[in-house]
C-alpha cells in the first residue's frame, strides 16, 4: 500500500483507475493480466518496452501544445474565430483542420458541461485545460506497463512524480483535477459523460476515498 507524498504522485491516474475498478492506492492496479494486456496491447498499442515509453512520453507531450491556446482563443471571439485560426494556426497540411474540429467539439462538449454542472463557463477550463485527462491516463498506463514489466518501479516512480508535478502547472485542486479530466473525456468522446460525474463525484466525497481528505493537489 502506497502513502505519503507517493500516494499524492499516484492519485493523478485515479480518475483511469477508477474507470477500469483499479486499486487507488497500490502500485498494483488489481486487474487481471489478461485484462492488463487487453487495455495495453488493443487500446493503446503497447506491446513492449519501446511502445511504453513512447505512448508514457506522448501523452505528457500533448499538454505542450500551444495551438490550443489559438483555439480557445477562438472560441471566446466566435464571431471572428474563422480570422484567428486562419491568421494563427501553422500552415500545415490537415493541421488546420484538426485544430477547426477541435473548436468544433468545444462548441458542443463545453455546453454540455454547463448543463451537467460540471463547470459555471469557459473560464474554469482555460487553465486546466485537458491537463487531466493526458496525465491521468498516463499515470495509470504506466502502472499497467510495469505490472507487465514494461517499466520498472523506479521508472513508474519517476513517472508519476513527474506526472504530479506538471498537473500542478495546470490544476490547483483535486476538484480541478477531475472536471479536466472530464473535459478531456468529453473532447475525445463526446457526450453521455454522466459515468465520468458520477466517478468524479465519488472520489471527491466517498469518505473512503483517498482524495475525499485532499483539497490541493
Amino acid at each position: 500500500m502506497v502513502s505519503g507524498y507517493l500516494l499524492e504522485h499516484l492519485l493523478v491516474g485515479s480518475m483511469y483507475a477508477e474507470q477500469q475498478s483499479a486499486y487507488l492506492n497500490s502500485y498494483e492496479t488489481g486487474l487481471n493480466q489478461s485484462d492488463i494486456i487487453t487495455l495495453v496491447e488493443t487500446y493503446w498499442g503497447i506491446s513492449d518496452q519501446n511502445g511504453a515509453v513512447e505512448i508514457l512520453q506522448s501523452l505528457h507531450d500533448r499538454n505542450q501544445d500551444e495551438n490550443i491556446d489559438i483555439v480557445y482563443r477562438a472560441f471566446e471571439n466566435s464571431e471572428n474565430y474563422v480570422d484567428i485560426l486562419r491568421s494563427n494556426l501553422p500552415h500545415e497540411d490537415g493541421l488546420f483542420e484538426y485544430y477547426v474540429d477541435l473548436y468544433r467539439k468545444l462548441r458542443s462538449v463545453v455546453p454540455e458541461l454547463i448543463e451537467q454542472k460540471v463547470i459555471t463557463g469557459f473560464t474554469q477550463l482555460k487553465k486546466a485545460k485537458d491537463s487531466s485527462w493526458n496525465y491521468g491516463r498516463g499515470a495509470f498506463l504506466a502502472r499497467c506497463c510495469y505490472e507487465l514489466g514494461y517499466i520498472s518501479e523506479k521508472e513508474l516512480k519517476e513517472y508519476l512524480a513527474k506526472s504530479h508535478n506538471e498537473l500542478k502547472k495546470y490544476c490547483n485542486t483535486w476538484k480541478e483535477y477531475t472536471t479536466s479530466y472530464i473535459f478531456g473525456r468529453a473532447i475525445w468522446g463526446g457526450g453521455n459523460n454522466n459515468g465520468m460525474v458520477q466517478i468524479a463525484n465519488d472520489l471527491l466525497s466517498n469518505p473512503k476515498s483517498p482524495l475525499k481528505s485532499r483539497t490541493y493537489i
